[in-house]
């Protein structure tokens, strides 16, 4: 409640009556309250009480002293509250500081200081220093908003507080994870072996090479003795030997898949090779899902001391949810095992039903996800490094769906996913945050190197001389 609704109350304390509204329509005739008055110079009683209600109305306010002299000296400069402050005292016509207009009952004059009901009415020239202080701590949009409507006051000061929040620097590099985006249904091939998916794993001390089937699940591995990219394609090429050269092949950016060698292996066997976005191992989630598989295979086997590779075979003649095993896809049969079988026909409408199964789980996918906003050529966006938001980038072009090619500020090409880039506006620097007289730069930072070319360092390991027996190894 303003101060002058307050004064007004209790100006009429003093009386008991009923008050009673009657549309001017209704009044036929005229009553003594419908004609002015002639000015009474004389005091009333209790305007003492109103005034000592009024300084503590002023005593209340969430300002200290020294503050509420600067408001009122700088008020008293700003010439649209000052034309505010004679209108309210007199008769304001319609169309006239449309800004206060709707508020004008709300408004009032406390010690030189404009007043909407409890909170202070900001001057033009105080609005950047006090949107600073309503941001201090860093604090979201919606919180600066509250601690606003708690104190001060001034029209646009939502959209000054949404646009100051949103182009800061540190909110901006500390911001949560984006959302994730609805899932892309994977095109099924239409023949086994097809399209494969390859990924590399580490297991036990020992590095392990995936190779898994699209259509029919079925995975091959193979033991690594190394992880340079010749011992990686000479694995593959015996994979593919027993299976065939499938038409595409999908990997992530290791640096075995990355290299120049495997470009030369990938025209050598005319095979397609597609890389998912670095950082992003859902692009390849197939390779991701079959690594998954296998070494809860090898662990179970492990820990209760059963044969790896009976784990293996049952993983391969067990039925999918399609009810044909990944053997029987992949080679038209069934695989013996160490239970009773007995042989049927080839599989029906297997496809169908996994694009049932798809569509099922892009439904249960898409109830906690959301689609973000595609980017253009020469947009600027912040590239997520560290669960952070620190690296400015400028998007050069989309590489695949969801996937685009950025330049950061030092020069550096990257491929992220459009979940690790984010959307912004021209940014506001940490200088830019200081008082307006401080113009010194900030001082550049070391630049991150990118993330595809960083690649963990193994610690030199020095031999014993003692002599080591070669341990049983699982070589497929």
């Amino acid at each position: 409640m303003s101060p002058r609704i307050q004064r007004l109350m209790m100006k009429l304390q003093r009386y008991d009556f009923n008050l009673i509204y009657t549309p001017g329509k209704h009044i036929v005739l005229a009553d003594a309250l419908s004609r002015a008055t002639t000015p009474n110079k004389e005091q009333s009683s209790t305007e003492m009480d109103v005034n000592i209600h009024v300084n503590l109305v002023a005593e209340s306010l969430p300002v200290s002293d020294r503050k509420s002299h600067q408001i009122k000296a700088e008020t008293q400069k700003d010439s649209s509250l000052q034309r505010v402050i004679t209108l309210l005292n007199g008769k304001w016509p319609r169309g006239e500081c449309k800004t206060y207009y709707n508020i004008r009952a709300e408004l009032s004059v406390v010690n030189g200081v404009l007043l909407r009901q409890n909170r202070v009415v900001i001057p033009h020239s105080l609005r950047g220093d006090i949107l600073k202080r309503l941001h201090e701590g860093h604090l979201g949009i919606e919180k600066c908003k509250r601690r606003a409507r708690t104190a001060v006051y001034r029209p646009g000061i939502n959209a000054d507080i949404e646009q100051m929040v949103s182009t800061c620097d540190t909110c901006i590099k500390h911001q949560a994870k984006q959302p994730k985006e609805p899932l892309t249904i994977t095109d099924i091939p239409e023949e086994p072996w097809q399209k494969v998916g390859t990924d590399i794993f580490h297991l036990g001390g020992k590095n392990y090479l995936l190779v898994i089937d699209y259509l029919s699940n079925y995975p091959e591995m193979a033991l690594l003795s190394n992880m340079s990219a010749t011992c990686v394609i000479t694995h593959m090429k015996s994979i593919f030997a027993r299976h065939g050269i499938p038409q595409i092949v999908h990997s992530d950016n290791g640096p075995c898949y990355s290299c120049r060698e495997f470009q030369l292996f990938a025209q050598e066997y005319d095979f397609i090779h597609v890389t998912s976005s670095p950082l992003h191992p859902q692009s390849n989630g197939k390779a991701e899902k079959g690594v998954h598989i296998v070494k809860q295979l090898l662990k179970k086997a492990q820990d209760g001391k059963a044969d790896p590779y009976l784990a293996l075979l049952s993983y391969r003649a067990s039925p999918l949810e399609h009810g044909k095993s990944p053997a029987e896809i992949l080679m038209g049969r069934k695989l013996r095992t160490t239970l009773p079988y007995t042989t049927t026909r080839k599989h029906k409408q297997v496809r169908d039903k996994m694009k049932q199964l798809q569509k099922r789980q892009k439904v249960n996918f898409d109830k906690s996800s959301k689609s973000l906003k595609p980017l253009a050529p020469n947009e600027a966006v912040r590239v997520e490094d560290a669960n952070i938001w620190a690296k400015r980038a400028t998007v050069l072009e989309e590489v695949n769906p969801r996937s685009y090619n950025v330049k950061t500020e030092d020069g550096l090409i990257l491929r992220r996913n459009r979940r690790s880039l984010l959307y912004t506006q021209k940014t506001m620097g940490p200088s830019e945050e200081q008082c307006d007289d401080n113009n010194t730069p900030p001082e550049p930072t070391t630049p991150v190197k990118d993330s595809v070319e960083q690649r963990d360092l193994s610690p030199i390991v020095r031999r014993s001389a003692r002599s080591i027996k070669p341990p049983d190894r699982l070589n497929l």
